[in-house]
Protein backbone atom coordinates (compact mmCIF):
# COMPACT_ATOMS: atom_id res chain seq x y z
CA UNK A 1 0.00 0.00 0.00
CA UNK A 2 1.61 3.42 -0.78
CA UNK A 3 1.39 6.39 0.91
CA UNK A 4 2.25 9.07 -1.36
CA UNK A 5 -1.06 10.37 -1.11
CA UNK A 6 -0.52 10.75 2.54
CA UNK A 7 2.61 11.67 3.33
CA UNK A 8 2.02 15.36 4.15
CA UNK A 9 3.84 16.55 7.16
CA UNK A 10 1.82 19.31 9.29
CA UNK A 11 4.18 21.60 10.53
CA UNK A 12 3.66 22.59 14.54
CA UNK A 13 2.83 26.21 15.22
CA UNK A 14 5.47 27.82 17.73
CA UNK A 15 5.05 28.15 21.11
CA UNK A 16 6.74 29.92 24.03
CA UNK A 17 7.63 26.71 25.35
CA UNK A 18 11.23 25.31 25.12
CA UNK A 19 10.04 22.28 24.07
CA UNK A 20 8.50 23.23 21.05
CA UNK A 21 10.10 26.53 19.91
CA UNK A 22 13.79 27.24 19.24
CA UNK A 23 13.81 30.30 20.07
CA UNK A 24 12.72 29.74 23.64
CA UNK A 25 15.55 29.89 26.23
CA UNK A 26 15.01 29.35 30.02
CA UNK A 27 16.82 31.51 32.05
CA UNK A 28 16.14 30.63 35.64
CA UNK A 29 13.25 31.62 38.30
CA UNK A 30 10.55 30.99 36.00
CA UNK A 31 11.65 33.25 33.31
CA UNK A 32 11.84 32.32 30.00
CA UNK A 33 13.60 34.57 26.95
CA UNK A 34 12.61 35.11 23.07
CA UNK A 35 16.38 35.06 21.97
CA UNK A 36 15.24 36.27 18.45
CA UNK A 37 13.35 39.37 19.70
CA UNK A 38 15.58 39.55 23.07
CA UNK A 39 12.30 39.60 25.25
CA UNK A 40 10.69 38.02 27.94
CA UNK A 41 7.95 35.73 27.00
CA UNK A 42 7.42 34.41 30.65
CA UNK A 43 8.28 35.77 33.49
CA UNK A 44 7.79 34.13 37.02
CA UNK A 45 6.33 31.39 35.43
CA UNK A 46 3.50 33.79 33.93
CA UNK A 47 2.88 34.72 30.42
CA UNK A 48 4.14 38.42 29.58
CA UNK A 49 2.54 40.80 26.52
CA UNK A 50 5.23 38.96 24.75
CA UNK A 51 4.33 35.59 25.14
CA UNK A 52 3.39 34.52 22.01
CA UNK A 53 5.46 37.45 19.95
CA UNK A 54 6.91 35.16 16.98
CA UNK A 55 3.54 33.69 16.28
CA UNK A 56 1.83 37.09 16.05
CA UNK A 57 4.55 38.62 14.02
CA UNK A 58 4.06 36.17 11.79
CA UNK A 59 0.42 36.01 11.50
CA UNK A 60 0.29 39.80 11.20
CA UNK A 61 3.10 39.48 8.04
CA UNK A 62 0.56 36.76 6.51
CA UNK A 63 3.14 34.20 6.71
CA UNK A 64 1.00 31.96 9.04
CA UNK A 65 1.63 28.73 8.44
CA UNK A 66 -1.55 27.23 9.10
CA UNK A 67 -3.46 24.50 7.94
CA UNK A 68 -7.19 25.04 6.96
CA UNK A 69 -9.22 22.23 7.76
Amino acid sequence: MSRKGRSKRFKSQKFCDPAVCDCCLYVGEGDFLCDKHMEIVISDWVPTENYLMCQTQREAMGDGERDEV
